[in-house]
């Protein structure tokens, strides 16, 4: 846990160092200081080499402040020209050499990155991408390898060392022979990698025409036959966002259907989880609507976005949003859900929202299907399950706008870990943030830092260098994540080129339970954990927690299904009846107010299942919430996706354009 703690220290430190180098070289040209200059300028090298393998963070604070990858060098070499005219003259040889090989050096980088521009570009002319679909015939050649383009700008920048050094030893030395060597070295090796390039960026350039590729996908589904979608658009990309359909990727499996992922964005697929269901992704509407799916009869919407028009105008289709969790927020019951034939919810919870919005939506658009992904959570046994009682802190975020800003990170965050580390028992902490806990709000990003050094500072305090139990477990869950990275990777840089979808997906899913596994038993029972990543996930948090504190969120709708004790800040100060009046999932809750007064309550429940008084109320909230034990959310979401079908099948009977044909 205290691994992004040292980052952040070591790129502070190397950052400095970088900054200081470059501090150093200035003072050494208005000095006329040659092993002043020589030590900086490899000190700067060493720096940036360090900083970008660290990955540290403190790289878009300087990018952020104009002092990015490109113009470090640029200043470093200026600042070496200053010094060739300092110590010689302008005019001579070594500081004409020098200028004439950084200015072919900037050629050649310049076409280097101008010919990989101009192959994203045609690439991403494409009308899609796939995932899971044979499109062999098509001879889409590959990329260059990863070598070539993976951060190309650093390799090609690297470049000048021979040139730099061969400057700094002619003006030490007043040999013409090292600058003259230097520069031919430099230009000679960005001339070879130039040449290197054509070759693959050639063959990566022999694509098909925009016709000839949607003719060849439309084979392909046509022996597919795809007739249930999961639809997905949203302008913002980021891996942050992709929640909202990895969530729903298992389910969608479970379907008697054959399913689909139609996406809009191609940054999505990156961050799309594994899975054997056909992926397409089309960026552009007017290919969208070339594509042809004649048995699809239902979409699924997890998100409200614009871009849902292009599939909503299908009039074949029977549109459904299944939303990316059930909440009291205002967004689990939107006035445009309006447009959609119907929008299922997991329980009575569910609809009475809509129907709480007069004249928005019709009881009948209404299905109430559970939720299929709550099956693997625990249910509470009434005594806390590890050697040490668990509390999880799942906060949401702070919401697009101050007015849906439910966060209790900023006002109570810090306050309600300082409580429960000060309690007369030891208790072991969760924290599990929502992944965009920070990202519009600078003082959400602040109380979320504080809450994480505060338990960072509790396991150093008790647990000293020994945080982590086995170095050998530490090993093992590095090349577990190693392994689903590599098998994650597609294409020409994949080490698993001809598994299908199927086997990599069981492998992915086999790597991640096996790292969640790791995960737990890597340090002491009793100590906190701050889970940002993927591993362990947070129904997998769920089953390690004896008691949720949150937020109106849809994280404690489904935390409900566990029946384990949960408590929910109120932090508008209602009186508590009208707290539960107006937001449903607090009915079975034990409520905070800002300064965490209730929590012990909260807690004395957990441990004494005899004072747990809102028990009852849980069985009941369960059932308004999530709908009934029998039969199980995902037969029922099955039923309702075949049901839906059969009726858009009876609106709109499968016609095949040779059977028309046929019929003439």
């Amino acid at each position: 846990m205290g691994s992004k703690r040292l980052r952040a220290v070591l790129g502070v430190l190397i950052t400095t160092g970088l900054i200081l180098s470059f501090l150093g070289m200035l003072v050494a040209v208005a000095f006329v200081s040659l092993p002043l200059f020589a030590g900086c300028a490899a000190l700067s090298y060493v720096a940036d080499l360090m900083l970008h393998n660290t990955e540290s963070t403190t790289l878009e604070r300087l990018r952020d402040s104009r002092f990015g990858l490109t113009m470090r060098f640029l200043i470093r070499q200026f600042l070496l020209l200053g010094l060739c005219g300092a110590v010689a003259d302008i005019e001579s040889f070594v500081a004409q050499m020098t200028t004439i090989g950084l200015l072919l050096l900037f050629i050649l980088q310049l076409a280097y990155g101008a010919l990989l521009k101009h192959v994203r570009k045609m690439r991403n002319e494409l009308p899609f991408t796939t995932r899971g679909l044979d499109l062999e015939a098509l001879g889409i050649r590959r990329m260059p390898h990863p070598f070539l383009v993976n951060k190309h700008v650093r390799k090609t920048l690297h470049l000048d060392i021979p040139l730099v050094a061969g400057s700094l030893a002619t003006i030490g030395t007043d040999d013409w022979r090292w600058v003259t060597y230097g520069m031919i070295t430099t230009v000679f090796l960005a001339y070879f990698s130039l040449l290197v390039l054509v070759p693959d960026a050639r063959n990566a350039l022999k694509l098909p025409t925009a016709d000839e590729a949607i003719d060849e996908l439309n084979h392909q589904l046509a022996e597919y036959r795809p007739q249930v979608a999961l639809y997905f658009t949203f302008a913002a990309i980021s891996k942050d966002f992709m929640y909202q359909v990895n969530m729903w990727l298992e389910s969608l499996e479970a379907l008697d259907l054959r399913p689909i992922i139609v996406l809009r964005e191609r940054a999505t697929l990156r961050y799309l989880d594994a899975t054997p269901v056909p992926v397409i992704c089309i960026p552009k509407a007017d290919n969208l609507a070339r594509i042809e799916m004649p048995e699809l009869r239902v979409a699924l919407y997890p998100g409200n976005a614009g871009k849902n028009v292009h599939m909503l105008q299908r009039a074949e289709v029977k549109h459904v949003f299944i939303g990316h969790g059930d909440s009291d927020k205002l967004a689990s019951s939107n006035r445009v859900s309006k447009v959609f034939d119907e929008i299922w919810v997991a329980g009575r919870a569910g609809r009475d929202r809509y129907e709480r919005i007069k004249h928005a939506v019709s009881p009948n658009q209404i299905v109430e299907v559970g939720r299929p992904q709550l099956m693997p959570l625990h249910r509470w046994t009434g005594r806390v399950a590890g050697p040490v009682p668990t509390v999880i802190y799942a906060p949401t975020w702070e919401g697009w706008t101050d007015d849906a800003c439910y966060t209790s990170v900023i006002p109570a965050g810090e306050k309600l870990i300082k409580a429960l580390l000060a309690y007369d028992r030891e208790i072991r902490i969760i924290y599990k943030p929502h992944p965009l806990t920070g990202s519009r709000s600078a003082e959400a990003a602040a109380a979320h830092r504080r809450v994480i050094a505060l338990l960072e500072e509790d396991n150093a305090r008790r647990f000293g260098r020994n945080m982590t139990d086995s170095k050998a477990a530490a090993k093992k869950l590095a090349r577990i994540d190693k392994r689903i990275a590599e098998l994650s990777e597609r294409g020409v840089r994949s080490k698993y080129p001809d598994l299908t979808e199927e086997e990599r997906t069981a492998r992915i899913r086999r790597s991640r339970n096996q790292a969640g596994a790791l995960y737990w038993s890597a340090v002491p029972d009793a100590a906190h954990h701050v889970v940002t990543e993927r591993i362990p996930a947070l129904y997998d948090c769920f089953n390690h927690s004896d008691l949720l504190i949150g937020d109106m969120s849809s994280v404690v709708s489904d935390f409900v299904a566990t029946l384990k004790p949960y408590a929910i800040f109120n932090l508008e100060g209602l009186p508590d009846q009208d707290f539960r009046n107006e937001q449903r999932t607090a009915y079975a809750s034990y409520l905070l107010d800002a300064d965490c007064n209730g929590l012990t309550e909260a807690i004395e429940a957990t441990l004494n299942p005899e004072q747990d008084r809102m028990a009852p109320y849980r069985e009941q909230l369960k059932e308004y919430l999530l709908g009934g034990e029998y039969p199980p959310s995902i037969v029922r979401f099955n039923a309702a996706a075949n049901d839906l079908y059969r009726r858009g099948l009876s609106d709109f009977p499968v016609e095949y354009p040779d059977e028309a044909a046929s019929t003439v």
